[in-house]
């Protein structure tokens, strides 16, 4: 299956669940953050529990932004870069850091239990929470850290 008919094929079957689910999330708006598109392209496939398929794709994004924001309240010793940008945060800003991956672990713990109980009803509402929260929480604070950060590299 070539490119356009396996993004067509995803086009499809994502209003399929997502009227079967009653999310209210959009294809393109999960696209622009979650880059839904690319896993499947990635993977060569459409899964047929797609629904599960977007919601580790929504998992694999808050991860990795939290091993980030993790190595700047907990650098590792041998990692010059991390122990840097360590050092351009104080106290309350590593705590409001740690609130912010709090956070986001609650909302993605929630998918494993999703995972395990099959409930769609959940299912539904983690994939609206994770893009309500990524807009209103994640985001906003994710540019704060990395505009503080560029300007602590750029002032060295």
């Amino acid at each position: 299956m070539n490119k356009k008919e396996l993004l067509e094929e995803l086009k499809e079957k994502f209003e399929e669940i997502r009227k079967e689910l009653g999310f209210k999330a959009g294809l393109e708006e999960l696209n622009n953050i979650f880059f839904i598109q690319d896993a499947v392209l990635s993977a060569g496939f459409v899964s047929e529990k797609l629904s599960r398929q977007i919601c580790g794709r929504i998992v694999e994004t808050y991860s990795a932004w939290n091993n980030y924001l993790h190595s700047l309240i907990i650098p590792n010793p041998g990692h010059i870069i991390n122990m840097n940008e360590s050092k351009m945060f104080n106290e309350e800003e590593r705590k409001n850091i740690m609130n912010l991956i709090a956070s986001a672990i609650a909302l993605t713990s929630s998918n494993t239990v999703i995972g395990l109980t099959k409930n769609k009803k959940q299912e539904a509402e983690f994939i609206d929470d994770a893009l309500k929260f990524w807009k209103e929480n994640f985001k906003p604070e994710l540019i704060k850290i990395t505009e503080k950060i560029n300007k602590g590299w750029k002032s060295k």
